[in-house]
């Protein structure tokens, strides 16, 4: 979007020249009429008069334009969630469609009207639309809210991408900022937490996913410039922990409608008596659409573009050769884009298409288990050996990594359940143990630098002054304990990632925000070299001012930064955990040195720097890494990650990996064990597998 001249920049450009007139005009004027003192007079007096006409007037117009200028960086907002969007889903919606590799090429889904109160669509409904045209039929929606069903596999997400990225070409295509523009975003129902607010979640959620700043975040949803395209509501309950978390969505979601009648809404879930059927309460005052299943013309016409004419025939016959129902069975097995594209890629692989087909003792359960088998076992294997695995060992140690990955996905308490893999997240998989072993990790980070001088005590150098009081003796001992309470508040204090925008910060107005920040750090650094008469003290305090308050100048993320790369918010939270290390390092390091000696300095700067940097959630993060290889876990977790999506297995939305398809994780779910129990802590935070028997039986008892 152009940069446009507003009221309030012309405001704000009015009030600066204002301020430099009295800074550099008034001084000027003064100067040339220093001897003559009514000239000076005269001439500072019109000086303020024209410099405090000219601030005032600027400052009125920024007030007036204040609304105006909060429309264009709405806009401008908006524009960049959906750039960001348009990227990450636009890859996201090729991995959904590919075969073997990316795919452009989607099978013709189509749909037709249905009623949100029962889930289930008229006989014989006519088709209303097909994928290519779902954008038309949702702008022609009265009340701009619509429930996509559709039955495990359909496509329902693959519309529902497709859907958002046309809606968000009409974002991009016409940016025009007198306009109010809305962007749909897609929002996973797994991570709302019942006792949270609708608006409150969706803000929290903006403000995480695409580092946006809280204010920004509840303002886009206060103006409605957020269509909110909310998916997962048929995974949101367990039947152990929490098996009414949809009733209480659904509920909350229609109350939302009613309050908020104009708030367009879109909602995507299963259909089906399992699934949105089962529900006590449905949607009120929105329109459904159920996508179909694929006809037998049309699964053909899909192989056959895929894997050509030969095994479409090839298939037909050893349909004609099998039981009467062989037809049907194979047909209704085969209606959904996703076992399609697994099929597609099973011939691929070298595979004999007949294993698909039903043979004569075979019901439809017993075929339906074994085409999952056939079809998951080789998608499976294909990809992990594409991925790399030269035997069957690997193939298997892979797999074993991904259900493990699986179950811990799936055995979140309540509210945490949930089907997506955010880094900066995961430590949560493991519960409150990562948060204690974490604080064991600060704590001895804390203490570790006080054990490296083991020839000497790292407070020899100080000798405590006895003519100024208590506090004398008490300095070592305060700031040990105001040390420990920092690295034992950090973890609870940031429960987000954090970030540094450096593309901002060296930018022209970067810069000279920086400069105006090192005049104060450079004089606090001169008044420190004074007092003490030593130079390296006083550029050690004011170098570790200006570092640590550098992030707090650079820390606004623009939307697209973050939105497209899953380690990124890490990445980010490491760099801002170290600057903030650092700068705390080096200017309390610098303070004790003068007070205390220079051994001290060192170990309380050192102490500083390492607490710090385990507090942030990189930290937390390091710490969930180092426990999972105890449960079965990836040793290097991002690293397999990214191996697991560069196979195929797994995919990218956003800043979460997800597996490939829902239906995939169940199978993995289904034919693996799940992780035994969890590690607990053990002395010093080492982790045991499980408690000693003699603990065991205490609390038994």
């Amino acid at each position: 979007m152009t940069k446009r001249i507003t009221l309030r920049s012309t405001g704000r450009f009015l009030f600066v020249s204002g301020l430099a007139a009295l800074a550099v005009l008034l001084p000027a004027l003064g100067w040339t009429a220093r001897n003559d003192v009514e000239a000076f007079n005269k001439q500072v007096g019109w000086a303020n008069i024209w410099a405090g006409s000219i601030g005032a007037v600027g400052l009125l117009m920024m007030v007036l334009g204040k609304k105006q200028d909060h429309d264009v960086e709405l806009n401008r907002q908006v524009i960049l969630l959906a750039k960001a969007q348009q990227i990450s889903h636009g890859r996201q919606l090729a991995q959904l469609l590919g075969t073997d590799a990316l795919e452009s090429r989607s099978a013709k889904l189509k749909f037709c009207a249905a009623d949100a109160r029962t889930g289930k669509s008229a006989p014989n409904a006519r088709t209303a639309g097909n994928i290519d045209t779902i954008a038309a039929y949702y702008k022609r929606t009265p009340s701009g809210r619509m429930l996509i069903l559709g039955a495990p596999g359909a496509g329902k997400t693959v519309a529902g991408i497709t859907l958002l990225l046309q809606l968000i070409a009409d974002v991009v295509d016409s940016q025009n900022a007198e306009k109010s523009l809305r962007v749909p975003v897609i929002f996973n129902l797994t991570t709302w937490a019942s006792s949270k607010r609708f608006e409150n979640w969706l803000a929290d959620e903006l403000s995480m996913r695409f580092r946006l700043s809280p204010s920004i975040s509840r303002q886009l949803i206060q103006d409605g410039r957020i269509l909110p395209l909310l998916d997962g509501l048929d995974e949101m309950d367990n039947e152990l922990e929490s098996p009414d978390r949809a009733e209480r969505a659904v509920q909350q979601l229609n109350d939302y409608i009613a309050v908020n009648s104009r708030a367009p809404l879109i909602v995507i879930t299963r259909s089906g008596s399992q699934y949105y059927s089962r529900l006590r309460g449905r949607f009120r005052n929105t329109q459904a659409v159920l996508i179909k299943p694929f006809h037998s013309t049309d699964i053909d016409g899909y192989i056959a573009e895929h894997c050509g004419q030969g095994v479409v025939d090839e298939i037909k016959r050893g349909l004609s050769k099998g039981p009467r129902k062989a037809r049907g069975m194979f047909y209704s097995e085969t209606s959904t884009p996703w076992r399609l594209a697994m099929m597609v890629g099973y011939v691929h692989s070298g595979n004999d298409p007949a294993r698909l087909l039903p043979t004569s003792p075979e019901g439809q359960a017993e075929f339906e288990s074994r085409l999952n088998s056939e079809l998951y076992e080789t998608f499976l294997s294909t990809r992990f050996r594409l991925g790399g695995c030269k035997d069957d060992h690997e193939v298997a140690r892979a797999r074993h990594m991904l259900s493990r990955i699986a179950h811990f996905l799936h055995s979140g308490k309540g509210d945490e359940q949930a089907s997506d893999i955010v880094l900066h997240d995961w430590w949560r998989r493991f519960g409150g143990r990562v948060p204690a072993w974490q604080l064991r990790a600060a704590a001895m980070a804390v203490i570790l630098p006080f054990a490296l001088p083991l020839d000497s005590l790292p407070l020899t150098d100080y000798v405590p002054n006895a003519n100024a009081g208590w506090t004398s003796w008490a300095m070592p001992l305060s700031n040990f304990l105001m040390l420990m309470a920092m690295a034992l508040a950090t973890p609870f204090q940031l429960t987000s990632p954090r970030g540094i925008n450096f593309a901002r910060l060296l930018s022209s107005a970067g810069l000279l925000r920086a400069t105006l920040l090192a005049i104060p750090c450079a004089g606090v650094g001169y008044w420190f070299s004074t007092i003490t008469s030593h130079d390296a003290l006083g550029v050690g305090a004011a170098l570790g001012l200006f570092i640590l308050l550098v992030p707090v100048i650079g820390n606004r993320i623009e939307a697209t930064e973050d939105a497209m790369n899953p380690h990124e918010p890490l990445r980010r939270d490491f760099a801002a955990s170290s600057m903030f290390g650092l700068g705390m390092g080096l200017f309390m390091g610098t303070y004790i040195a003068e007070t205390m000696g220079s051994k001290a300095g060192i170990c309380f700067g050192l102490g500083y720097f390492l607490s710090l940097t385990l507090g942030f959630s990189s930290g937390r993060y390091f710490v969930a890494t180092l426990l999972g290889p105890t449960v079965g876990l990836p040793r290097r977790l991002s690293l397999y990650l990214r191996w697991a999506t560069n196979a195929g297995v797994l995919r990218v939305s956003g800043i979460n990996y997800q597996f490939r398809h829902r239906e995939l994780m169940n199978y993995l779910l289904a034919t693996s064990e799940p992780p035994g129990q969890m590690p607990v802590p053990g002395p010093f935070g080492i982790p045991m597998q499980r408690w000693p028997k003699w603990i065991e039986r205490r609390v038994e008892a």
